[in-house]
């Protein structure tokens, strides 16, 4: 993908997150966060797992909270210590760039593996990864969590500390990306978070 097509793809994406967000804001002066989430049909649920030994973290989007397939489970080139230092901004933009060499097209989330950029440095790859006990185990345990972060507890691994919120996709222009933006009118997180999914083609 050439980097012009690139920044068109981004710059509407992010000019959809800031209108929405604007609204969301402006509707939100005088209420709870609860009533003004969006219709659940219209959300995604997305959950960033931190590992406390020091593993990749992993970035589930499901679409809803009971969910028990994701539409995509990643394992990305991020540790917990490294994740807990981007926060501290305030605004993370995270963008996943698959290639494609293949005339038939999957759908674009099914890809198996991604270059991962987080606010315009690159990281390395992330890899769709499959849903395991110790994943089920999890999600599971996240089950009744529409929105919140904390600390799962585990003997065997030291346990895992969590990000999870509703995400609303954003619509880019193109098939070949999708975009999701954390809700958070209350600012109860205080994070402006955003992860691009791209794909481009190669002739």
């Amino acid at each position: 993908m050439e980097d012009s097509h690139l920044q068109v793809i981004l710059l509407n994406a992010f000019c959809q997150i800031k209108d929405f967000f604007s609204q969301c804001n402006q509707a939100c002066q005088t209420i709870f966060m609860s009533q003004c989430l969006p219709d659940a049909a219209t959300t995604f649920t997305g959950t960033i797992i931190c590992p406390v030994n020091g593993e990749q973290l992993r970035l589930c989007i499901q679409e809803d909270s009971s969910s028990s397939s994701p539409l995509i489970f990643l394992d990305i080139p991020l540790s917990t210590s490294s994740f807990s230092s981007l926060i501290r901004y305030g605004t993370i933009r995270m963008v996943l760039e698959c290639m494609s060499e293949s005339k038939e097209e999957l759908p674009l989330l099914s890809m198996p593996k991604w270059v991962m950029y987080c606010n315009g440095q690159k990281m390395g790859f992330a890899r769709k990864r499959e849903v395991d006990r110790k994943d089920a185990w999890l999600l599971e345990m996240l089950r009744s969590v529409s929105a919140g972060a904390g600390v799962l507890p585990d003997k065997d691994s030291g346990g895992y500390k969590y990000l999870r919120g509703q995400f609303q996709p954003v619509a880019t222009g193109s098939d070949n990306s999708e975009a999701y933006h954390l809700i958070d009118p209350s600012s109860c997180f205080g994070q402006d978070l955003s992860v691009f999914f791209l794909r481009s083609t190669t002739m």
